[in-house]
């Protein structure tokens, strides 16, 4: 059974896996169409694109974007050019403002006496920085077991540390994507259920719907499938992996159908 994974990160962002590992990861999981969708950062592809090769898979170029709009709206990319300047640009814009955001955590943290320099998180050799880096801070210094207690006690809404995300609009994170000849796809839609409007964003530029998703039930599957065909969308899957010592640490995927991925399908190389 061939399985399809479009939703996976490395340690280009916030994975723990490079990128040559978690393409055998995937190979071993039997995963036969994947991508690699680090967030705001596509410089993983180098590594990525000849191991999947080697391993026979076919993939598709890819990318997530956080937006300002809620800690869980993201927006993923799919068949954008890795190495296109204007979408670099921009990339590199958000990863900007992530960094002020992380740089704001740290003073909040250490305002309750952690001391986390910023350089720390840099050489976990990830591109982007984000709160799950501070995390794995915390976890070395023994302040929490895991990222998820880690976020719960210092970094989620409402905990001492939290700062609000700072990333572009649903509506940029959305242009973005199309304007690097992409299409932007809804990551994970059952986690921000309650502020979807996709049908601004459709008209923003919106092509597609992670209808697929682990913490998705069977019926919140054949919902979001019904709303994408409702919306004109095509509907992906992914399962968000992140890798050892993260908590979404499981490498799998979804059974491959034509008829189900045909409007993704067409973004593969």
């Amino acid at each position: 059974m061939a399985l399809i994974n479009l939703h996976a990160h490395s340690t280009w962002s916030d994975g723990t896996l490079p990128p040559e590992r978690l393409a055998a990861e995937a190979a071993r999981a039997g995963v036969k169409y994947f991508s690699l969708t680090d967030h705001d950062m596509t410089g993983g592809w180098a590594e990525m694109e000849p191991a999947l090769r080697a391993a026979g898979m076919a993939y598709c170029y890819g990318v997530e974007i956080s937006t300002c709009l809620n800690e869980n709206l993201h927006i993923l990319g799919y068949g954008i050019d890795p190495a296109d300047a204007a979408l670099a640009a921009r990339l590199e814009e958000f990863r900007g403002r992530r960094a002020a955001r992380i740089r704001k955590i740290l003073g909040l943290l250490s305002g309750l006496g952690i001391e986390i320099p910023f350089e720390e998180l840099r050489q976990s050799g990830a591109g982007t920085v984000g709160r799950p880096h501070i995390a794995d801070a915390m976890i070395r210094r023994r302040l929490a077991p895991t990222r998820s207690q880690a976020f719960k006690r210092y970094l989620a809404p409402g905990a001492p540390a939290y700062s609000a995300p700072n990333g572009p609009t649903v509506e940029e994170a959305i242009k973005t994507i199309t304007a690097a000849g992409g299409a932007a796809v809804l990551a994970h839609p059952g986690v921000v259920a309650k502020i979807l409007d996709l049908g601004a964003w459709k008209d923003a530029g919106l092509s597609g719907i992670e209808a697929f998703y682990p913490a998705h039930s069977a019926s919140t599957i054949r919902e979001f499938t019904a709303l994408a065909a409702r919306f004109g969308l095509f509907v992906t899957a992914g399962t968000d992996y992140h890798g050892p010592g993260t908590e979404r640490d499981k490498m799998s995927g979804f059974e491959y159908s034509d008829e189900l991925f045909a409007g993704v399908r067409r973004y593969f190389v």
